[in-house]
């Protein structure tokens, strides 16, 4: 191994500076093939941030304290806190529910679901196509398990048990869907890419409101459970109100004018009936507003930080990041080259 100094490298970078210059200028071909090959993407986004009542009562008198020391009380005993939301986003469940809202490209030609969407309107690369013949080739040769298909006979993608295609699906959304939440002031910023900006504002659109259902259904569940229990209990009070009703009713319809002390008795335990079972119906009916009004003081209010816009430029792919990319590492990569060449030649020259 041949040890030479400084100069003598850099007497060989400038010897072969017109290879240099080649390399660099194929990496420039290379690289704006590359970049007008990759599909354009455009990225949507929109903040918005929930408001929910504190049920202790106890956390709010400190939140003000706790946020001038710099902690944060705003999580409260809930089980699922919004720092937790992104992963709520990327959960199958919530991808799948996804999969089915309706999306419309900007020229108004294609109006349909967002699984049709992926799986007919969106392109690839055309280096996309080895990768799938690949792909196929394998499959040949190692064929995949057979118990891996979907189930499910409403035809709709089963979040439980999924086939190859359908969880390949789902991984790719998890790539064009994103939801962060600031650690302070707890605001989601929701973001979408799409090929067609309609699209990606639309799914955000769609994000939001599956996120907003999820966030009230959590919040409202315990409450809207009482709630179903005290409208049975309303229901079954009320019915035995009106039974009591006509059994009176019918009582005094056929005993009128009687004198007998065993009618006045049993009219007067009709009577009485009918007052307990009228107050039963009224605490139950009395239960049945405070329940509704609970869910109602449980439901959070969102409000819209910064609304969804449909963009006018494309995200990625930057055509100029790559071009310079490739140049870039092509000159490093042709300057490295010649030092090995030099390090391992015998008399300083090159091999």
């Amino acid at each position: 191994m041949y040890e030479f100094d400084l100069k003598a490298f850099f007497n060989a970078v400038w010897i072969k500076k017109k290879q240099i210059l080649i390399n660099c200028c194929i990496a420039a071909v290379v690289a704006v093939v590359v970049g007008f090959s990759i599909p354009k993407e455009y990225l949507a986004s929109a903040s918005l941030a929930s408001e929910t009542q504190d049920e202790s009562g106890v956390t709010g008198g400190l939140s003000s304290l706790a946020s001038m020391a710099g902690l944060n009380l705003n999580g409260g005993t809930d089980a699922i806190m919004p720092v937790l939301y992104p992963d709520v986003v990327h959960s199958n469940k919530f991808l799948v529910g996804l999969l089915y809202s309706k999306v419309e490209t900007i020229d108004g030609e294609v109006k349909t679901d967002y699984l049709t969407y992926l799986k007919e309107y969106t392109r690839k690369p055309w280096w996309n196509f080895f990768f799938r013949w690949i792909g196929a080739l394998r499959r040949m040769i190692v064929p995949p398990d057979d118990f891996v298909k979907s189930v499910g006979g409403d035809g709709q993608i089963n979040p439980y048990f999924m086939s190859r295609e359908e969880a390949r699906i789902l991984e790719d959304m998890r790539a064009n869907i994103d939801c962060k939440v600031d650690d302070e002031t707890l605001v989601m910023t929701v973001t979408a890419k799409a090929q067609d900006p309609l699209v990606a504002a639309m799914l955000v659109d769609s994000v939001q409101s599956h996120l907003q259902s999820f966030i009230t259904q959590y919040h409202t569940n315990k409450a809207r459970v009482d709630l179903e229990y005290y409208q049975k209990l309303e229901k079954k009070t009320k019915e035995e109100y009106e039974r009591a009703q006509r059994e009176y009713a019918d009582f005094c319809d056929t005993h009128q004018g009687s004198v007998l002390q065993a009618y006045i008795g049993k009219q007067e335990s009709l009577e009485n009936e009918l007052q307990l079972a009228y107050t039963a119906y009224s605490q139950m009916k009395q239960q049945v507003q405070l329940a509704d009004a609970k869910v109602q003081s449980r439901t959070p209010a969102f409000t819209e930080i910064e609304g969804v816009s449909v963009p006018v430029l494309a995200d990625s792919p930057r055509k100029s990041l790559i071009l310079i990319a490739f140049v870039f590492l092509t000159g490093v990569g042709t300057v490295a080259w010649i030092y090995v060449k030099l390090l391992f030649s015998k008399d300083g020259k090159q091999l």
